[in-house]
């Protein structure tokens, strides 16, 4: 009975630990989604500027206007490329506060656990002491 109880919790700390990198891969594969997404957008959205930014230079009429549009362009995609990163590390960092939270509420579980497991096993041996105690002064008797 004693191994049976120490088997059932210990499968459930494996179990709990199952849990855990499941969880943990999850996030990371949301992540990776997350990002994926913000990449293809980022792609679209330089796509749409180039074929603008092409139009307004063809229709430039002198060099100044030429040189002054590409400067304005240039500001522009140097601002949207600051953005992209922005979104990015913005989209890490809550990745890692989430996992970091599935973690530590994971490792409270197994440790919750353990204390349980721990407690079980102290009681089981108490029980069996005692019971081996009184075996023998029944027998002194």
């Amino acid at each position: 009975m004693i191994q049976q109880q120490q088997q059932t919790y210990f499968l459930e700390l494996y179990r709990a630990g199952l849990r855990a990198a499941s969880d943990i891969a999850k996030a990371s594969i949301e992540n990776a989604q997350r990002l994926h997404v913000q990449q293809v957008d980022a792609l679209r959205q330089a796509l749409d500027t180039n074929t603008t930014s092409a139009r307004q230079l063809s229709e430039a009429n002198s060099l100044t206007d030429l040189l002054a549009l590409q400067l304005k362009l240039a500001g522009a995609q140097a601002e949207q490329a600051a953005d992209l990163w922005t979104r990015v590390w913005r989209t890490a960092s809550e990745t890692q506060v989430a996992m970091l939270g599935q973690v530590q509420s994971q490792v409270g579980q197994l440790s919750e656990r353990m204390r349980e497991t721990y407690s079980a096993a102290t009681r089981v041996v108490e029980n069996a002491v005692n019971n081996g105690v009184n075996e023998g002064e029944r027998r002194s008797a």
